[in-house]
């Protein structure tokens, strides 16, 4: 009984202490420097990690007090701080408050009188590290941070990893503090050894020809290693389409050879896949997308491709045999064959093609040269015909940005070229060329302006001859917001459109992000189909919202025709990449 009673006086006298003690509130004040430094003495101060502490009392809470000027000054010290004075004060505004004051005046920083900094002769003629010591955040001269002097240890230390010097170490690395002369002495000498090379390269599948596997390797063997042409190898094989997945890793350095194998594991992808979209656009209204690829035909790389779209104005079939040519990674040789049908306000065509393309990148820009038979049947107001055309053409285009998809800062660029001659197998001649462009600014953080526009031209003397899909129209989502798709252009007698040979639009948006999801614009557009450059240009001009889907921004605009005030405001609806 007596030993119950025991537990039981010393379990109250506990809780009564536990409730005795968290009545004490403490305030830490710091002034005298700024935020940086002051966050930083905050976790080494006692005091403040204790402060609410259930078991504070007085005394603890003094001893705290007297030990903070110690830990001020250890935390100042890595900012090159040492010599700092501090008024510390403890006071009691109230019986339950406490405050603790300390007043800091950080004093001089720590100059560097000596950086004897030193790279072995390798790394000293290699371009990467050339870039990082013209960056190096310590010099003679400057403040000493013992942060920066970590970093840069760190820097060295990643880039020969990254760069191929596994052997890499510090021969030698110091910092004296000679508090007398108030200055820093860094000693910091780092030697490479010798660079690595790539190695063979094992590639480890039983998916394609191993000459047109090898061709997909971005680097030679025997060329530097370069942990970014590691990842561009996988990047590089995952891009392909023809893998699954793609595993790439480095082997164990070869001292006697100085080489680092790659291995490279690979898992096909399934020999099928299929594709199916519904969706709705202004321009063709309700639609429907089915697709079929065989991503891998045979060991040479050869896949094939054919889709099948619907919608309110017609349909399309298109299938696509292509070939890996030159460089695999980007050329290809692709034979094609489709038939499009296509009925809009100003013109009603079917048209069937058969024909081949070399597409392949020069350097930034993406050519792609090509030969299509074309036969189409076309009803263009009055004009009407069945046209054969063998068209010759070549178009070059080149993006610059980051993310294509959802672009804070971008800009497109294409241009092309064709043709048809009546004297190879075509029944009327004729030479035109367009071109387009796409800019994208930011303006803050949350705005962008976004202006495009578009150019063409044909040379022709029988353009009532020519087909409706080689004629111009223009008015739609991608054109004159707040007319009809393709219902611009000029008109015959009867007040029909005939389509133009020439081709003008532009338009600059505002565009704002409400929360990085959603958003909202406003435009104003410009352009038509013409025969004369002088010409009357339509304007539309209106508002939208705009929602960051995965595919791209999904638009919905609400325009009107400016120059038409007669013409009732128009819906547009389009989905699509930024770029």
């Amino acid at each position: 009984m007596y030993k119950a009673q025991r537990m039981l006086l010393t379990l109250l006298t506990c809780l009564c202490s536990t409730t005795l003690f968290a009545q004490i509130n403490v305030n830490v004040e710091i002034n005298g420097i700024d935020t940086l430094l002051e966050d930083n003495v905050r976790l080494f101060l006692s005091i403040e990690q204790q402060k609410d502490h259930a078991l504070i009392s007085e005394g603890r809470l003094r001893r705290l007090h007297q030990k903070a000027p110690q830990e001020i000054s250890k935390a100042l010290q890595p900012y090159g701080f040492y010599s700092p004075v501090i008024d510390a004060k403890l006071s009691q505004p109230s019986p339950d408050v406490w405050r603790a004051t300390y007043s800091i005046d950080p004093g001089p920083p720590l100059p560097v009188a000596v950086f004897d900094f030193g790279l072995s002769t390798e790394m000293r003629d290699d371009p990467a590290f050339v870039s990082l010591i013209e960056t190096l955040p310590l010099n003679t001269g400057a403040v000493f941070n013992h942060l920066n002097y970590e970093n840069i240890k760190a820097s060295l230390a990643k880039l020969a990893a990254e760069r191929g010097y596994f052997d890499a170490r510090f021969s030698e690395h110091r910092v004296e503090i000679d508090l007398k002369a108030y200055e820093a002495r860094i000693h910091l000498h780092y030697d490479g050894g010798p660079r690595y090379r790539f190695g063979e390269v094992l590639l480890h599948q039983d998916v394609l020809a191993p000459d047109l596997l090898r061709r997909f390797i971005p680097f030679e063997i025997g060329s530097p290693y370069t942990l970014n042409q590691l990842i561009n190898l996988q990047q590089t094989l995952n891009d392909s389409d023809y893998f699954r997945t793609v595993e790439v890793s480095p082997g164990e350095p070869q001292i006697e050879s100085g080489e680092i194998p790659i291995t490279v594991m690979l898992t096909p992808r399934n020999q099928h896949r299929y594709t199916l979209g519904l969706g709705y656009g202004t321009d063709t209204g309700a639609r429907a997308k089915f697709g079929w690829e065989r991503p891998r035909l045979n060991k040479r790389g050869h896949r094939f491709n054919t889709e099948l779209k619907v919608s309110e104005i017609g349909y399309s079939l298109s299938a696509h045999y292509r070939v890996p040519v030159l460089n695999p990674r980007t050329d290809q040789l692709v034979y094609s064959a489709g038939v499009v049908n296509e009925k809009t306000d100003s013109s009603d065509s079917t048209v069937r093609t058969i024909g081949t393309s070399l597409n392949r990148s020069r350097g930034p820009w993406r050519e792609s040269i090509s030969l299509n038979y074309q036969q189409e049947e076309f009803v263009v107001a009055d004009d009407s015909g069945n046209s054969v055309l063998l068209m010759p053409g070549v178009s070059w285009s080149r993006t610059w940005g980051g993310n294509f998809i959802h672009t804070f800062d971008g800009l497109r660029f294409d241009i092309s070229l064709r043709g048809a001659s009546e004297k190879i197998v075509s029944d009327t001649d004729f030479l035109q060329i367009q071109g387009g462009i796409k800019a994208i600014t930011p303006l803050g953080q949350r705005d962008r302006v976004i202006v495009r526009g578009r150019l063409g031209g044909t040379l022709t003397e029988e353009f009532h001859q020519l087909p409706s899909s080689v004629r111009f129209f223009a008015g739609g989502a991608q054109s004159v917001r707040g007319y009809a798709y393709q219902s611009l252009g000029p008109v015959d007698d009867s007040g029909e459109v005939v389509g133009g040979k020439h081709l003008m639009s532009g338009s600059i948006e505002f565009e704002h992000s409400l929360n990085g999801k959603w958003g909202v614009a406003v435009f104003y557009d410009g352009g038509n189909a013409i025969d004369k450059f002088s010409d009357k240009l339509e304007r539309g001009a209106g508002f939208g919202g705009r929602w960051q889907s995965p595919i791209g921004p999904v638009r919905l605009d609400v325009a009107t025709a400016v120059s038409d005030p007669d013409h009732p405001w128009r819906l547009h609806i389009n989905i699509g990449p930024d770029l």
